[in-house]
């Protein structure tokens, strides 16, 4: 046997023995954690936020957690990974106040002891049982794997919903739950055996995919708050590939409308102020009082190819009355985004009310390789706009939505490789406050970030597992029935 080998086998077993290690350097520097764990805020109910430590030479490291309010772990090895029963113990044991960390690494035979961080344990509960989401190859010619997902959150446990080499390898998109619970829910499917799929009261519809009356699919969807109703966009979406790395590819509407499906009588409302030859109409969003239809709205230009990027949309919004089926007003401007040349996209609005969450960039309505692309959100009774600097980094943010009880958001961010998005939560206090995010946890995180070769997109919270099974999902797409939709005008 090698020395050097002998010496590094030896020190990972004084590493995983050792109450601490000895002979060690402090520096006043923070350890490079992947992921970035450093000064998150985390709801007690998470899984463990295992980490590894970047840099080179580096042979193992030794971890130390103590609860402020008591309790401590401690773990040595490659990783620091936590057992999953000790760590829920440590924080519920210390809700409401933090954790201190401190990692001391074996780097070049030497023990270098970074400086001591906190993780806050937040008083505010988590309220869901994990978060449903695609995964996806970050492609675009071909569809590739893809599929539906599950994951509890207060484990590293993920389960399939849907693949989409159960159907065919057809394109499976835009999974939505009714407000957080999975039991609800819609997502559609493109290819040889395209449908939009809702599910609701226990059985599952499967609606063709198209309408011709309406010249395109549904596509973006949001619930009412009464389960009776689903606005989608219907949208002639294209794709342009740029030469530079930053953007890689744009996706652009030639034309977009929004309609509201009737889930009991199959009925599409639509409305001429929802469905205009001068606008963009797309993502919309229902208020959490279901008065309210929010959705992005550009101005048309004459050559959506060559004029893409002086397309920007506005959040917009317009009455729904869901006793008369009918739109009331005129359409109200939200966010005036085209006003200081950028483009709002994917409104969301906190269940309580208060907040309207969106993604803001230079233009169109597809950020995701939008390197600009940032988390914003508008007070919506003070009025006041600002972008959430403590969330955003310099890649994209993208795919957000709330938890049921509006004091955690999810999204996408591609800020680790710029190419990979992966899933980061943030805690949002009652007074608006953003927290540093932390990400999706995974059980061997740097094993993880080497091997993944999907994207996390469309993610959303659940309140408990969904439990239609994916067989029934699949042979409900496969079978050649399909529930035909009727159009009907709701105009004023």
């Amino acid at each position: 046997m090698r020395p050097s080998l002998f010496i590094l086998i030896i020190a990972l077993f004084l590493a995983a023995c050792s109450p601490t290690p000895s002979h060690v350097v402090t520096t006043d520097e923070w350890p490079s954690l992947i992921p970035d764990y450093v000064g998150v805020t985390i709801p007690a109910s998470v899984a463990p936020l295992n980490f590894g430590v970047s840099g080179d030479g580096v042979e193992a490291v030794d971890v130390v957690v103590r609860g402020s309010k008591g309790g401590e772990l401690h773990v040595s090895g490659h990783e620091a990974c936590f057992d999953l029963e000790e760590w829920h113990a440590l924080t519920e044991e210390n809700v409401g106040d933090s954790l201190m960390v401190t990692v001391t690494v074996l780097c070049d035979g030497s023990w270098k002891q970074y400086r001591e961080f906190p993780i806050y344990v937040s008083a505010d509960p988590l309220g869901e049982w994990g978060l449903t989401y695609r995964l996806i190859p970050p492609g675009y010619e071909t569809y590739g794997a893809m599929g539906l997902y599950q994951r509890d959150l207060s484990n590293f446990e993920q389960t399939s919903i849907i693949e989409n080499k159960d159907i065919g390898m057809g394109c499976v998109n835009c999974h939505t739950p009714d407000r957080t619970d999975p039991q609800r829910f819609t997502f559609h499917v493109r290819g040889d055996h395209g449908a939009t799929v809702v599910g609701h009261g226990g059985r599952v519809d499967v609606l063709e995919a198209r309408n011709e009356q309406l010249g395109g699919g549904m596509v973006y969807p949001y619930w009412h708050p009464t389960s009776r109703f689903v606005a989608y966009s219907t949208n002639q979406t294209h794709q342009l590939f740029h030469q530079v790395s930053d953007r890689r590819v744009e996706v652009y509407d030639e034309a977009s409308d929004i309609i509201v499906l009737d889930v009991e009588s199959h009925e599409l409302l639509r409305d001429s102020r929802l469905a205009t030859d001068h606008y963009l109409e797309n993502y919309p969003a229902f208020s959490p009082d279901g008065r309210w239809l929010y959705f992005c709205r550009a101005e048309r230009v004459d050559s959506v190819w060559r004029d893409y990027n002086r397309i920007r949309y506005d959040i917009c919004r317009i009455a729904f009355n869901p006793e008369t089926l009918a739109f009331e007003g005129e359409v109200e401007m939200v966010v005036n985004a085209h006003a200081i040349n950028k483009s709002a996209n994917m409104p969301r609005l906190s269940y309580d009310g208060r907040y309207l969450l969106y993604t803001l960039c230079d233009y169109g309505c597809f950020p995701i390789w939008h390197s600009e692309a940032d988390l914003w959100m508008k007070d919506l009774e003070r009025g006041e706009e600002r972008p959430l600097d403590a969330a955003n980094s310099t890649a994209a943010e993208s795919f957000h939505n709330w938890s049921a009880n509006s004091r955690w958001i999810v999204f996408t961010s591609r800020r680790d490789t710029g190419v990979y998005t992966q899933l980061y939560i943030a805690h949002v206090a009652s007074d608006g406050t953003v927290s540093k995010p932390f990400r999706l946890p995974q059980r061997h995180p740097q094993e993880y970030d080497v091997e993944t070769i999907y994207s996390f997109n469309t993610p959303d919270f659940a309140a408990h597992p969904m439990t239609v099974e994916r067989k029934r999902l699949s042979e409900s797409i496969l079978s050649t029935g399909r529930q035909s939709t009727q159009l009907r005008s709701v105009d004023n």
